[in-house]
């Protein structure tokens, strides 16, 4: 079988980079313009929580049955029905829906979105790069994600602007669901199109059912369990960091708005850390670059945590500098490890799916975590005990990590070997 090169399949990457940019808009937007969501549909707060609720809830059986459902579903129709569904979705939300209806859409968005698309995006990825490509490839992906999610931002809120000006808020909302549903459909067209041309790992679309006994191969493997606690560690800071900007304000007395482009700047540090975290990953293995952004991770928690207000706002925008590097860095090799192991391809995307169930959790426990700590302890101390919370969870992630390195010594000396000859 043909080695995949990273600069053929460069184009393609650029486009799933996009389509997994696009396809997250329409499900998570709402949160960026909440209050107009809600009047434009006339929901309540509750309502608009329970939306929140449907796709989260749903996204953990989707990840999971995704992930099988990858492995015997060819992702040439998996991605393109995946883009388009979703956009058609969206457009059903022109139609002027229900609330009930609304929250139904929500919970429709982690089929198409996290079921259908995800495990077999993140397979693509995978298959597009050879394996000492992998951090170049998933630093593409996720930088290109932070310069596309920053760009469509914007052009949403130019829309929501002058369709504004010339009625109302509301139909200002409708136009950004016009401009995301659009963009997803023109995406997941031009999918199928790209895809053509892919090859498909063994065991990928072939004629066997779908199997739930195949979910029992990747339980049984250390590398999937140690996959999962690794990313549940650095996703819980990635979660919870949002909390850092009313920490500085309460004990350093920033403005608000400082704090604001505090959190924010993350979004611009994260292209930069992607990219230069997947290239050093290509040239020392991905698992090293990932200890290196986990001890930043706990280095400046350390730092937060042992700053006196005294001293002034300084060390902590330092802190901050490192957690939102080191962050990207961490994420963008979440699945980039996977190659340091020995997966077999015909479970490939069941494991990816399994992994993504669990170790995703703290997209839903990190806020409640947060939100139970500073209702029993409001103020400065609730907000030093989570990120110290935090801070256990990050070490036990960078322990994982040191395993993960001892485990796979052998294989990442072989990749190495391939990447010098």
């Amino acid at each position: 079988m043909e080695t995949p090169s990273l600069k053929k399949n460069l184009f393609l990457l650029i486009v799933l980079t996009l389509s997994g940019s696009f396809i997250c808009s329409l499900p998570w937007f709402r949160s960026y313009y909440y209050a107009p969501f809600m009047e434009a549909f006339g929901m309540t707060n509750t309502e608009m929580g329970l939306c929140g609720t449907a796709l989260g809830v749903a996204g953990i059986a989707a990840y999971l049955f995704g992930g099988i459902i990858c492995d015997h579903v060819s992702i040439k129709i998996l991605i393109p029905f995946a883009m388009i569904s979703t956009g058609a979705l969206g457009l059903v939300m022109l139609a002027n829906p229900s609330p009930m209806l609304m929250i139904v859409i929500h919970g429709l968005f982690a089929i198409t979105a996290l079921m259908f698309f995800f495990p077999a995006l993140t397979k693509t990825v995978r298959s597009l790069a050879s394996s000492n490509e992998q951090g170049k490839a998933f630093g593409i992906f996720e930088g290109g994600r932070g310069i596309s999610n920053a760009v469509y931002l914007a052009i949403a809120a130019f829309i929501f602007g002058r369709m504004t000006i010339m009625k109302n808020e509301a139909f200002g909302v409708r136009g950004i669901i016009l401009f995301y549903s659009a963009m997803t459909i023109v995406l997941g067209v031009l999918d199928i199109f790209l895809l053509r041309g892919v090859k498909e790992e063994t065991g990928t679309g072939g004629d066997d059912a779908v199997n739930l006994k195949m979910l029992t191969k990747p339980m049984k493997m250390p590398a999937v369990w140690l996959m999962i606690g690794i990313i549940f560690a650095t996703l819980t800071l990635s979660t919870g960091y949002y909390y850092i900007s009313p920490y500085v304000t309460e004990v350093f007395g920033v403005s608000a708005l400082l704090g604001a482009i505090l959190s924010s700047s993350s979004q611009y540090i994260r292209p930069i850390a992607s990219f230069g975290a997947g290239v050093l990953g290509d040239r020392i293995n991905n698992s090293k670059v990932m200890l290196i952004g986990q001890i930043g991770l706990a280095a400046g928690l350390v730092i937060i945590l042992m700053t006196p207000a005294s001293l002034g706002v300084i060390p902590i925008l330092a802190a901050c500098l490192m957690i939102f590097f080191s962050m990207y860095m961490c994420v963008t090799m979440h699945f980039a490890i996977m190659d340091e192991a020995e997966f077999p391809k015909e479970c490939v995307g069941t494991a990816i799916g399994f992994i993504c169930a669990i170790g995703y959790l703290p997209e839903a426990a990190s806020p409640f975590v947060a939100g139970g700590i500073l209702d029993k302890f409001p103020g400065v101390e609730g907000y030093r005990l989570f990120f110290l919370y935090m801070f256990a969870v990050t070490i036990a992630g960078l322990v994982l990590t040191l395993i993960w390195l001892r485990m796979t010594k052998a294989r990442r000396a072989q990749i190495l070997a391939n990447l010098k000859k």
